[in-house]
């Protein structure tokens, strides 16, 4: 994976990391608006007869004894608008979690299952604003969930397993699992289904997020690596022509050569290839992604050779075999 394409998911991740920061806290801002604003409407408001007037409310006694007969029409816009607002805002916060570890349908479903639950909740919350009879409303809610409830038993189960499964994560994408008697690769985690692909390419097999919950999941484990692991070292293309005294920064990584996992707080050194003998030119250590950045000021290490023939060299310890890298001509001038 080149250097840019690993610059563009880090500003991804950053970027979705702001976006859930911002909707949390747009979320608590719209929460503590809706109660202090209706704690002040009933505190100005509320009061039924011009008697019952706090004293330092008295000169505004005709205008509170005008409205107190709306205020119930009034807090429930306020609880409309603001509690709109707020469940918008969860469920984008919901979409953008989401995306982190599953495709753009899914989350946008969630994303939707969200939305119309945080709708149903400030429904009830609409009742209670405007004194609603409860048992009336529970009974006409039991019917209709009741109605609903048998005619999307089987789909709401489903999706119900498969958030539980986004979120529990019990395999990745590329995991090899057997399901329901069914082998293949996990190529895709749906709200409904999990899909996998057979091990030679040819199908794919759809199982049932419930089925799935209701199963023993068999995860075959990578092969076991021998020690030392054998390496891969890159070195990313420096400038081709230098000028002397300036300095040059050469960037690359070093990973596992059969899983591509990173390998850390390695050491590793440039060198100057030459006949008979190679210069050390700067030397670094690879930091927790496998990356590393090593400075040399430039200077010719040949009298009578104006260019150096450079590569990254890793020496190996005990857990980590040997590497070297491509081989890159640098002119100094």
């Amino acid at each position: 994976m080149s250097m840019s394409a690993e610059n563009e998911k880090v500003v991804k991740a950053e970027e979705k990391i702001q976006s859930l920061r911002r909707g949390s806290f747009k979320t608590i801002l719209y929460i503590v608006i809706l109660a202090v604003s209706l704690s002040i409407l009933d505190f100005i408001f509320g009061w039924e007869s011009a008697e019952t007037i706090p004293q330092m409310l008295q000169p505004l006694n005709s205008i509170i004894l005008l409205v107190n007969p709306y205020l119930p029409y009034i807090q429930g816009a306020l609880v409309f608008a603001l509690g709109y607002l707020i469940v918008n805002t969860i469920s984008g916060v919901t979409y953008t979690y989401m995306r982190r570890v599953t495709d753009h349908p899914t989350a946008a479903t969630i994303r939707t299952l969200t939305r119309i639950s945080g709708l149903a909740v400030l429904l009830s919350m609409m009742a209670s604003v405007f004194n609603v009879n409860a048992a009336a409303a529970l009974t006409i809610g039991s019917f209709g969930g009741l109605v609903v409830g048998f005619a999307t038993q089987t789909i709401l189960s489903h999706v119900v397993a498969g958030v539980f499964l986004l979120i529990s994560r019990p395999y990745t994408f590329g995991d090899t699992i057997t399901v329901a008697g069914q082998t293949g690769v996990v190529k895709e985690v749906k709200l409904m289904h999990l899909v996998l692909e057979t091990t030679d390419g040819t199908r794919e097999i759809l199982i049932p997020s419930g089925t799935v919950v209701t199963q023993i999941i068999q995860k075959m484990l990578p092969p076991a690596q021998t020690k030392p692991i054998k390496t891969v070292l890159t070195l990313d293309t420096p400038s081709r022509i230098v000028k002397a005294g300036s300095p040059v920064t050469f960037t690359g990584k070093l990973v596992e050569a059969n899983t591509g996992k990173p390998v850390s707080s390695a050491k590793i050194k440039i060198m100057d290839s030459d006949i008979g003998r190679d210069d050390l030119l700067a030397s670094g250590t690879t930091e927790s992604e496998g990356r590393f950045s090593i400075t040399w000021t430039a200077k010719k290490t040949d009298s009578r050779d104006n260019t150096a023939e450079v590569y990254a060299k890793f020496e190996g310890n005990d857990n980590y075999q040997p590497a070297k890298s491509e081989q890159f001509t640098v002119e100094i001038k």
